[in-house]
C-alpha cells in the first residue's frame, strides 16, 4: 500500500511537471489560444474528440482543451519513445511497427472509456497531414470505436493556427456538436465523419480570417483559453515611446 501511494504521488508530480511544460511552451510561442464550444463532454462521462492533425502543436493544444474541462486525456502516440514523460498525462504508445503494443494500447483505451470519464483525443487521419487544404482518409480505428462505444459521444475539434495580424501566431480551437452517423457501413461512416470535420475546420478558418481584435473574437463566441505573448508594439514600454 505504501509503495502504491508513493507511486501514485510520483505520477501526480510528473503529470504536473509535464502540464507546466506544455503551458509554458504554448505561452512562449503564441499570442493566445482561443476557444469556441458548441458542445462539451457531459459531466462524469467519457468522450472521444476527433481532430485534424496539421501542426506539431496539436497534442499540446488538445491536452490544454481537455484540462480546461477538468478531465484527464488519453492519446495514442506513434512517437511515444521520443516523449516518454507524456505517459503521465495519458499518452499511450501506438507504434506502426508493433501490432502487439498497439493492441495493448487499444485494450487500455477500452478500459478507460468503460470505467472513467477520460477524453480520448484521436487524430483519425493517423499521421501529421502536410496538406492544410484537405484531410486525409480516416483510419478504421474511429469506426471501431464508434461501434464499440455507441454511448460515448464523438465531438469534432477543429485546430487552426493563424499567423497574421500579430508578431506571434494565434491558435483557434472549435468544438462542434456530437457526430450522429450511421455506423452500419464502415467506409460511408468514415467518409461522412471526414467530411463533417473538414467542413467544421473550413468554417473556423473563414470565421477567424476577419477577426483581428480581441473584442471581435468575444463577440463571435470565442473565449481565451490561454494567454501568450504580446507583440513588441503592444508591450507597455513601447507605449511610452509614442
Amino acid at each position: 500500500m505504501e509503495r502504491s501511494g508513493l507511486s501514485g504521488a510520483f505520477q501526480r508530480v510528473k503529470a504536473g511537471a509535464v502540464e507546466a511544460l506544455i503551458r509554458k511552451s504554448v505561452q512562449r510561442h503564441f499570442r493566445g489560444v482561443y476557444l469556441s464550444e458548441s458542445a462539451c463532454p457531459e459531466a462524469g462521462k467519457p468522450a472521444i474528440l476527433i481532430a485534424n492533425h496539421h501542426y506539431w502543436w496539436d497534442g499540446y493544444l488538445g491536452f490544454l482543451l481537455i484540462r480546461s474541462w477538468c478531465r484527464q486525456m488519453v492519446v495514442w502516440m506513434e512517437a511515444f519513445r521520443r516523449f516518454p514523460p507524456f505517459e503521465a498525462i495519458g499518452a499511450l504508445p501506438f507504434p506502426t511497427d508493433n501490432p502487439h503494443r498497439r493492441a495493448k494500447t487499444i485494450r487500455a483505451t477500452v478500459q478507460s472509456l468503460n470505467t472513467s470519464d477520460r477524453v480520448l483525443l484521436l487524430y483519425p487521419e493517423g499521421t501529421l497531414n502536410p496538406n492544410p487544404n484537405e484531410l486525409m482518409p480516416f483510419q478504421r480505428s474511429l469506426h471501431w470505436l464508434a461501434c464499440r462505444f455507441p454511448q460515448v459521444p464523438i465531438l469534432p475539434l477543429a485546430i487552426h493556427i493563424e499567423p497574421t495580424y500579430y508578431q506571434y501566431p494565434r491558435v483557434f480551437l472549435a468544438v462542434g456538436e456530437r457526430l450522429s452517423l450511421d455506423t452500419a457501413d464502415e467506409q460511408e461512416f468514415l467518409r461522412s465523419a471526414r467530411q463533417l470535420l473538414q467542413e467544421h475546420l473550413l468554417r473556423l478558418r473563414e470565421q477567424v480570417a476577419h477577426l483581428p481584435a480581441e473584442n471581435d473574437l468575444q463577440a463571435h463566441g470565442f473565449h481565451t483559453l490561454l494567454r501568450g505573448k504580446l507583440s513588441i508594439h503592444e508591450q507597455p514600454w513601447a507605449r511610452l515611446t509614442e
